[in-house]
């Protein structure tokens, strides 16, 4: 049995449940995974501008950000988030798929121990402010894959594949061929 939580949401308040947080985790990550199989042969050292992530740092964070993120939450502690940064150190473009796989399964995992009454206390991290487990694992965690899927998908274009787009991005799949 999931529980669900109140956000307040454009003014109004809606029901948001884990399992909706769930299945909507579940989806960005097989999105992202769809987004790999589209690198172009040597995108992994592609990087915007200087000062920005190269893909394979990109992929590095993607790779903790879920679990560390969730761990956080869970135990109220931005602490929780630096064992993960060691790991992610670890990830190379042959590794990633592996590692991600695991961090998707212990990012459920961790999801999990969420009860009722975790989901409601007040936390603080990230200078957010505060505000209950359960928004801050919408806000946090759910925002910020999207934001760096979008990201990944950005990189992988500007490596050169340029045959990707929204249903790539959005739907995790090629564009359907035109009748």
């Amino acid at each position: 049995m999931y529980t669900t939580w109140a956000l307040l949401t454009h003014n109004s308040i809606s029901m948001y449940s884990k399992q909706n947080l769930v299945a909507s985790l579940s989806n960005e990550f097989r999105v992202i995974r769809h987004l790999i199989t589209k690198m172009p042969e040597g995108a992994m050292d592609y990087k915007p501008t200087e000062k920005q992530r190269t893909t394979l740092e990109l992929l590095q964070y993607l790779s903790i950000v879920a679990p560390a993120t969730i761990d956080c939450v869970y135990q109220g502690d931005t602490k929780a988030f630096m064992p993960y940064v060691e790991i992610s150190k670890t990830v190379t473009a042959d590794n990633f798929s592996e590692i991600f796989d695991r961090h998707e399964k212990l990012a459920h995992e961790i999801l999990e121990k969420f009860t009722d009454e975790t989901l409601h206390e007040k936390i603080n991290l990230f200078n957010m402010g505060e505000m209950t487990k359960g928004v801050y694992l919408v806000e946090t965690i759910l925002k910020w894959i999207v934001a760096y899927k979008m990201q990944l998908f950005l990189y992988i274009k500007a490596a050169g594949n340029t045959s990707i787009g929204t249903s790539n991005l959005w739907g995790g799949m090629d564009t359907p061929p035109k009748a």
